[in-house]
């Protein structure tokens, strides 16, 4: 679906223009909702044909731009939800364990995509150089979007082997790694490891060596990777932590273990005693 969108739209520019492309593809209005509790709503026709979508009045303009494309997802993707209005929480789902958060996380998912075109995307964290926690920040200022849908964007077209955590009061709230990063052991609601710690606020901290088996999951008799931490603490108690792996470095560490493995003399029982 995005690829069909994107192949109409060759010269599409940041920000993208969300409501522009709404109308262009059948929603009719997009309203302010007053009701309590709730982000983002849709309601279609009969025929599924034409739509409006509704966005709290609260909403800033980043999260706004968010829910729009978000309920457009849901009408494109024809998931209509029979159980009202979505909340904050659906906005920010990503898992997909139940018919309901499975049609949300596509809904998010759509959404990132349109917001942040992959060729785009992938075209900014090519110019910006090795990941960086500052990068986040400057890449929602550029697409018009949350920290928090930056931050996951980030992780998904990153061919770098890093990890995006937003951690709060020492916990964590947030936790996505991209491809070519090892499974984390840490996640939603967990205690965050003693390292995660900055008395400067605003101001990315430099990268520090941290343990590895503090974040990921590892078996014992494997080396553990050299795991770096940046970290930006803020006022409100919130921390926005990037992990990275220098991944070409991991692999030139394990062709010297497999090398000295294999070129290490054997004086076991089983040796030849000639």
């Amino acid at each position: 679906m995005l690829a069909a969108i994107l192949k109409h739209l060759p010269d599409i520019d940041t920000p993208v223009l969300v409501e522009d492309i709404a109308r262009r593809v059948g929603i009719t209005d997009i309203r302010d909702m007053t009701e309590e509790g709730a982000i983002s709503g849709l309601l279609v026709d009969g025929a599924n044909a034409t739509g409006i979508i509704s966005c709290s009045a609260a909403l800033s303009a980043p999260r706004r731009r968010f829910a729009i494309a978000h309920q457009l997802g849901h009408f494109l993707l024809k998931t209509e939800r029979d159980d009202g209005p979505c909340t904050a929480r659906d906005l920010s789902e990503n898992r997909r364990d139940t018919p309901h958060r499975k049609q949300e996380a596509q809904a998010n998912r759509f959404a990132a995509g349109l917001l942040m075109p992959k060729p785009l995307m992938a075209a900014s964290l090519d110019s910006l150089g090795k990941p960086a926690i500052a990068h986040v920040a400057q890449l929602a200022a550029h697409y018009g979007v949350t920290i928090e849908a930056a931050a996951s964007r980030y992780v998904d077209v990153t061919p770098s082997a890093c990890a995006i955590l937003f951690i709060k009061n020492s916990v964590v709230h947030y936790a996505r790694a991209s491809r070519a990063f090892p499974a984390m052991a840490i996640h939603r609601g967990d205690p965050a490891p003693p390292s995660v710690l900055s008395d400067k606020i605003d101001q990315p901290t430099a990268w520090i060596a941290v343990e590895a088996r503090d974040w990921l999951i590892l078996s014992r008799d494997v080396r553990s990777p050299k795991v770096s931490m940046q970290l930006i603490a803020k006022k409100n108690g919130l921390h926005l932590v990037m992990l990275s792996i220098n991944a070409a470095a991991e692999r030139r560490a394990d062709e010297e273990d497999e090398k000295y493995a294999t070129e290490r003399p054997s004086f076991g029982r089983g040796a030849d005693r000639r």
